[in-house]
């Protein structure tokens, strides 16, 4: 490869070196050959783009040097790279090449483009359009697209710079006229161009971006989406043409794509989610009427669509589609008639001819076309005109014979109820007789829609459970089929009267079915297993109908057949229970036991809600079916169900966890908690909370079904004023479960079975705890579990076979001294506080001393070591944020817990790895959050911190500001400005003397935090740059020079075009404020960063990482002002700062 503009004294790369280690980069399966790859093209095609850390590696406290990249002699800045990327783009005819050059390039343009020059752009814009031109025919059609959308990024950052660029557009229009494979090329750069200016880019770029998109919407795609339809219209008059048919039908194949992407473009700039519902209208703007709004626009979509084969047919019906999904308001009332009954006739032809809809693809966008045409559209224009009853009979056909196709296309049934739920929805009862408006026809199709919809079903269920089919089985996506029969039960509520009784039909026959079956006593386990799937689908319907019910809306008529529905289910329900204890092995399908919960759920929320209807009519009715004559006497069922759940189904099915679900459910809510207290179910329950008959307490891997049962069980017992007699019996299993566990030797407590019952009853209390949420409450609990059972707790620490049982005791240990809702702020004269604080330090110090001294073998270390370790962190961390326990004081009286368990909690911190924060999440929150609370700035000075303490802790933070969570970073940064601001108002006032010592004898600690809290700040864009704003100030007041001279050799390798304005902004963010430490030089500096930072997000300021090839003439960003801001006072401090550094290694 020849560069010829471009002098070095090093030797080339030729073009074959360079294609190879694209090749290798992008395909090599030897890890070490492709990191090696990547690294020689990082040389010779830089992006300016990697961090400091990613160039040259991690740098000890002691270097004060700026890290540099190492780039090709040839290349002095962005503008060179990409000129070498572009000639390179020219030149190579690989794929592998092309691909890796294009990527590398799009991220240059992204981030520098804005340094170079307007002849540079030019330049970059015009190769990227000449390589698409020669090289089009011999590309894969995804390496045109990725080039067209580098050359729309170039276009869109030039949009205002460079006239030219918006005529880009109108170049590729031209280029079209040339042939048909123009014409195809054409529109795969248009289509490119759209998406990647409808994509959003990173933070930074919004407002910019925004901008240059609306000129692009308003100037450009419209012209883009008439050559698409021009385009598509002259390729279907020439489909029959022999000779180009093949290259016609790909002209509409783009074209059809352009459109969609045309359509979809984001309009009003709120990014809305392409996940979301199909009902989100498009606001296509008023300019476009006089493309849309013409008698024939509609026609050659219909035509074409009649004239092609898929898939460029679904593309057709794609887009139409779309048509239907834009705005109601976009078209005058008469253009809209006219525009709904040309939709309704083509609609209307498709569907009585079966027109293409032998493909599902076609099959499957008709459903798609009619949701949405009437979602957007009421056809309240129409609905007195013969064309809606037309197409309603149509749709009604189409309908009844497409649920029966669930198999073929199971996406499809739920767009077609979504057009039937939006017919009901405006439908009256009194309109079933009204023929003028097609009432009776919608009246009478209501009910089969249900009936065929359940029949499919019911059919679909039983040939998958019975082996037919290898189709997925429609009952396990439980998420969609409660969506769809939500869908269901809006249309039968619409005519209840007429639907009801269609889902009461096909449940009776189905379980009168069920009932022949048990008692012909020749039932074989699959037969019974498939009809009790099957019976899933009408216990669902009923659920959901009975869900939807609405108290101002529903009549007493209504709520009698509720009663009767949910009657029939109870019975159905009674006979699966005696099934279950029948001699028949097979269990029944999960998916049934779920409907039935369902179906308790929804008549619980809608007939016993907080809210106390009047629903006279409903428990008559049911009085007279099942003997259910109030709310609470269906609350003994629903809660003697859910225990039967408990006693027969295993611990990990879904089952047990809707149970629970259910329990919890009813354990909250004022009304629902006292109702629910009051059951005989209930007392019993509470006096055999621990029945072994329950499967999943029987587990010790449940813990939180453990922890939702008795937080339940416990809000259940605390309801009112219960005395502590009741509490006491309650507490009774677990105390003599805990008494006999206390008499056991340490060898028998380490058995098997021993070690099964702690983790058992440690995670029953820790889930009965995490209810309790009144200080009375609490202390009925403190007390009994002070009486001798806490030592149960601390030898459960000393069994090292086993880390879960060690684990399980911390956990419960950190809810045990959990301020939660304030239920631990006990009187003055209490001392309830101080002893929680001895037991959580014994205990701290008891796993510590075990942790630091164990010899065992490390199977897993977050599981043998981490996770006991970062539950130590968050117990010190509530004992410490709790504040109910004057911890200060303990000292003074000679108490040594504190002490003990501070000391503890800083010998596992040197112990710890400091990339280990980053690699377990859960350890490095822990560890932060535990971190800022110790450090706080009441509470350093009786830490005791030495110097290795001091610098593991500033390491852990610094490897925190890379955390997934932003929240860590945070409270890393916190720590950083609680020491620092220790160390500075110590300085001045002799206190935190420790502090003080640690960050003047150790500068070099300062400088590296300086140095990459900098980084951050210039070379990232965080969502936290408040909280890094805060110690970056402290560490400014006490090294304003290092601060300055590090951000001066940072600006030393910039572009000369970005100094000026990067010297401006730096230098305002410097001197907004004095850099001594008070609140409001504070607040001064973090309003200047926040102004920096939107300062350099809209000049796109964004700073190139520093390389061998850029470095410039020095800098100095405080010349005009050399007596203010950093320069002056960051030496105000000099008894913190050193000027000399340390040696520390990493």
């Amino acid at each position: 490869m020849n560069l010829s503009s471009m002098d070095s004294g090093e030797q080339q790369p030729t073009l074959a070196q360079l294609d190879t280690w694209c090749e290798q980069a992008l395909s090599s399966p030897v890890p070490g050959q492709r990191e090696e790859a990547e690294r020689r093209l990082r040389y010779y095609f830089p992006t300016f783009s990697e961090t400091p850390s990613e160039t040259s590696g991690v740098h000890g406290f002691g270097s004060g040097q700026e890290q540099v990249m190492a780039v090709f002699p040839a290349i002095k800045g962005p503008a060179d790279a990409a000129s070498w990327m572009a000639m390179f783009l020219r030149q190579s005819s690989q794929v592998f090449s092309l691909s890796y050059i294009v990527r590398r390039l799009r991220v240059l343009v992204l981030n520098h483009l804005a340094v170079m020059s307007n002849d540079q752009k030019t330049d970059l814009r015009n190769a990227l359009v000449a390589t698409i031109q020669e090289k089009f025919l011999e590309l894969p059609a995804f390496l045109v697209d990725d080039t067209a959308r580098a050359l729309a990024l170039v276009m869109m950052f030039t949009w205002f710079d460079l006239p030219e660029s918006a005529g880009v557009v109108d170049t590729v229009l031209e280029m079209a006229s040339a042939s048909d494979k123009h014409q195809i090329l054409a529109l795969q750069m248009l289509r490119a161009f759209v998406e990647e200016f409808n994509k959003e880019l990173p933070h930074r770029f919004i407002s910019r971006q925004r901008r240059v998109v609306v000129t692009f919407r308003d100037k450009q795609l419209k012209s883009i989406f008439q050559h698409s339809l021009a385009a598509m219209r002259s390729a279907i008059g020439r489909l029959s043409d022999v000779d180009r048919g093949r290259d016609q039908a790909m002209i509409l194949s783009q074209a059809l794509l352009v459109q969609r992407d045309c359509l979809g473009f984001d309009f009003i700039g709120l990014a809305p989610d392409e996940s979301s519902d199909d009902a989100v209208a498009i606001q296509i703007p008023s300019t476009w009427k006089d493309i849309i709004q013409t008698d024939d626009f509609l026609d050659p979509y219909f035509d074409g669509y009649k004239h092609c084969s898929p898939p460029v047919s679904s593309q057709f019906i794609e887009v139409l589609v779309m048509i239907a999904s834009i705005r109601r308001s976009f078209y005058m009332e008469s253009v809209r008639v006219a525009f709904v009954k040309r939709m309704c006739s083509g609609i209307i032809e498709i569907l009585a001819n079966g027109i293409g809809l032998d493909d599902v693809e076609n099959y499957h966008h008709m459903h798609r076309l009619l949701a949405r045409f009437r979602c957007i559209h009421t056809l309240i224009e129409i609905e007195d005109l013969p064309v809606y009853r037309e197409l309603l009979a149509a749709v009604a056909t189409f309908s009844l014979t497409g649920l029966t196709l669930y198999e073929w296309s199971p996406n499809s049934i739920a767009p077609l109820l979504t057009f039937w739920s939006k017919v009901a929805s405006t439908h009256d009862l009194r309109d079933n007789v009204n023929a003028e408006i097609a009432g009776d026809l919608i009246a009478s199709t209501l009910p089969q829609i249900i009936r065929e919809y359940l029949r499919a079903m019911i059919l679909a269920t039983m040939r998958v459970v019975a082996g037919e089919t290898l189709a997925d089985n429609p009952l396990e996506n439980v998420d969609a089929l409660l969506d769809s029969m939500a869908l269901v039960a809006n249309i039968a509520r619409s005519s209840y009267e007429s639907c009801a009784p269609v889902i009461l039909e096909i449940f009776r026959e189905m379980a009168g079915k069920y009932q022949a079956l048990l008692n012909s006593g020749q039932a074989g386990d699959e037969a019974v297993v498939v009809i009790e799937s099957q019976l899933a689908w009408p216990v669902y319907a009923v659920a959901q109908c009975i869900s939807a019910r609405q108290p101002y809306k529903s009549l007493p008529e209504d709520d009698r057949l509720d009663a009767e529905m949910f009657a029939t289910g109870l019975e159905l329900d009674r006979l699966v229970q005696q099934r279950i204890q029948s001699s028949i092995s097979a269990p029944p399908p999960e998916a049934l036991e779920l409907a039935f919960l369902q179906m308790y759920q929804g008549f619980r929320a809608s007939y016993i809600g907080e809210q106390n209807y009047k629903t006279t009519a409903v428990y008559a009715k049911l009085s007279s079916f099942v003997g259910l004559k109030d709310s609470s006497s269906v609350l003994e069922l629903v809660l003697q169900k859910v225990l039967f759940n408990f006693r027969t189904w295993p611990s990990q099915s879904h089952v047990i966890q809707r149970s629970l679900l259910l329990f919890h459910d009813m354990s909250i809510g004022y009304v629902s908690v006292r109702q629910v207290a009051k059951l005989e179910t209930v007392k019993l329950l509470l006096a055999n909370h621990s029945s072994d008959q329950f499967q999943f307490l029987r587990s010790i891997d449940e813990y939180k079904q453990r922890s939702q049962y008795y937080s339940g069980l416990a809000r259940i017992l605390f309801t009112g004023d219960a005395p502590p007699s009741q509490f006491s019996e309650f507490m009774q299993p677990w105390t003599q479960t805990i008494d006999r566990l206390t008499g056991l030797s340490d060898a028998q407590l380490a058995q098997e079975p021993v070690r099964a019952e702690l983790i058992r009853i440690l995670r029953d209390l820790r889930g009965f705890l995490s209810a309790v949420s009144s200080k009375a409450n609490y202390v009925l609990f403190f007390d009994w579990i002070s009486a001798g059972r806490m030592t149960l707790v601390h030898r459960c620490l000393q069994i090292d076979a086993d880390p879960r049982v060690q684990v399980a005791a911390l956990k419960f240990l950190a809810e045990f001294v959990y301020n939660r809702t304030q239920r631990l702020n006990f009187d003055v004269t209490s001392a309830n506080g101080i002893l929680i604080f001895r037991e959580a330090s014994a205990a701290i110090w008891e796993y510590g001393n075990f942790i630091l001294k164990s010899t065992l073998p490390v199977r897993d270390v977050y599981k043998d070591r981490y996770k006991g370790v970062a539950v130590c962190f968050n117990v010190l961390m509530r004992l410490i944020t709790g504040k109910y326990v004057a911890i200060g004081v303990m000292p003074l009286y000679g108490d040594s817990a504190l002490e003990r368990a501070y000391g503890m909690v800083l010998e596992l911190l040197k112990k710890l790895p400091v990339s280990d924060v980053i690699a377990y999440p859960k350890l490095g929150k822990a560890t932060m959050s535990m971190l800022e609370a110790l450090l706080a700035k009441n509470n350093v000075d009786l830490v005791g911190l030495d110097e290795m303490s001091y610098e593991q802790i500033m390491r852990l933070c610094v490897e925190a500001f890379d955390h997934a969570e932003t929240s860590v970073s945070s409270h890393a940064c916190s720590v950083i400005d609680s020491v620092l601001t220790s160390a500075i108002e110590g300085t001045d006032s002799g206190k935190h003397a420790n502090v003080v010592r640690l960050v003047r004898d150790r500068p070099d600690i300062v400088k590296y935090l300086l140095r990459t809290t900098l980084n951050i700040v210039l070379f990232e864009d965080r969502p936290n740059d408040w909280s890094f704003s805060r110690p970056l100030f402290c560490l400014i007041v006490l090294d304003g020079d290092f601060a300055l001279q590090h951000t001066s050799q940072i600006v030393q390798y910039q572009p000369d075009e970005r100094r000026e304005e990067l010297v401006k902004a730096l230098k305002d963010l410097f001197s907004a404020a004095d850099f001594v430490l008070t609140t409001s030089n504070r607040d001064s500096f973090t309003q200047a960063l926040t102004h920096y930072r939107r300062e350099v997000t809209s000049k796109n300021l964004i700073l190139m990482v520093p390389t061998n090839q850029t470095l410039g003439a020095a800098v100095d960003i405080m010349a005009n002002d050399a007596g203010k801001g950093a320069g002056a006072e960051g030496s105000g401090n000099g008894e913190v700062k050193d000027s000399e550094e340390g040696a520390m290694a990493d």
